[in-house]
């Protein structure tokens, strides 16, 4: 009996060695194709990725990163065969990754997993490779493992925008706005979509600033909220093609109101006191009045200085702290 489990332990024991030789070569392969990977070198990352796989083909995370390397050198527009080669490869790869890890056991796991169902989602949303369901069924595989994630939600919304489904996008971003009530990213984002150009040729323009008021609420130490609401009243006054005169020269009044909360609680904001000017610019432009016309331009002038002077002023500050800070050190020296 002994002699038989002797034997036994001959021949397994070799193979259990080999294996995890096996597993140290792969892991090494990865690592190597890490370092090529975050300096760019992508067809270096895809010989070192490809050998981690041969080595451990139930590698998931070695197999995303080998697609991300193969649609990383794929050129947008370009009608060669070689070049969508690149693509074809890259969502072989994601699928490979994807059945090598179908429930993933940790959170880096999860993470290559949610990395390569929106890598998936976003091929199969553009051409060559344009497919609105298959495209929805990687998204919806997205959304399903974490419905709260924001991002998730955010890449479902951009799908539906991609194919026109604008209800559905609405839906969406509403939801994520509503999850996220007290984040001024989630409702700012909700209030870009509502100013595109999706409503019938035109936009929610009220919808989305009244969305952008909500936004600066809720922070009230923070100016950036009303600084967003006063860029979207200039970008309105300045790019709509459709308004009069007055209508600009109303809408560079809001916005000026909004520029002025965003100062008065940050007096040396930079960007505000750039787009104070060019808000001031668009009224001088819309005036028929010579001497206002002149006032105008003289304080859109003046507010472009003190602009950029402050954005030096920030810049150097920057730049001193950072030079005054303690080196960092590696944990054990």
């Amino acid at each position: 009996m002994k002699l038989r489990f002797s034997a036994l332990a001959i021949l397994v024991l070799p193979a259990l060695l080999l294996g995890g030789c096996t597993r140290i070569k792969a892991k090494a392969a990865f690592k190597d194709g890490n370092k090529d990977y975050k300096e760019e070198n992508f067809k270096k990352a895809i010989e070192e990725y490809k050998h981690a796989t041969d080595l451990d083909p139930d590698m998931a995370e070695a197999w995303f990163y080998l697609g991300s390397s193969e649609q990383a050198l794929y050129r947008p527009g370009k009608p060669d065969a070689d070049n969508k080669a690149h693509l074809d490869r890259a969502i072989e790869a994601y699928k490979q990754s994807l059945d090598k890890n179908p429930n993933p056991s940790s959170k880096n796991l999860q993470q290559v997993k949610a990395n390569a169902l929106g890598a998936l989602t976003g091929i199969y949303s553009e051409d060559p490779y344009r497919d609105y369901n298959t495209a929805l069924g990687y998204a919806n595989q997205l959304v399903q493992d974490n419905p709260n994630d924001a991002k998730n939600l955010y890449a479902m919304a951009n799908l539906y925008e991609k194919f026109g489904k604008v209800p559905e996008a609405e839906k969406t971003y509403k939801q994520v706005a509503d999850q996220n009530a007290s984040d001024p990213k989630a409702c700012g984002a909700l209030a870009a979509f509502y100013n595109k150009p999706l409503w019938d040729g035109k936009s929610k323009f009220d919808e989305a600033i009244t969305i952008l008021q909500r936004c600066a609420a809720l922070d009230p130490n923070d100016p950036s909220g009303w600084q967003k609401v006063a860029t979207f009243y200039w970008d309105k006054a300045y790019r709509d093609p459709l308004l009069n005169d007055q209508q600009k020269s109303e809408y560079a009044d809001k916005g000026l109101e909004a520029v002025d909360k965003a100062l008065k609680i940050k007096p040396d904001y930079f960007e505000a006191v750039i787009f104070k000017g060019l808000l001031y610019r668009v009224k001088s432009n819309t005036t028929a009045d010579a001497r206002l016309k002149q006032q105008y331009m003289d304080r859109a002038v003046e507010l472009g200085k003190q602009g950029v002077e402050l954005k030096k002023q920030a810049a150097a500050e920057a730049a001193q702290a950072a030079a005054a800070a303690p080196p960092t050190t590696t944990a054990g020296q």
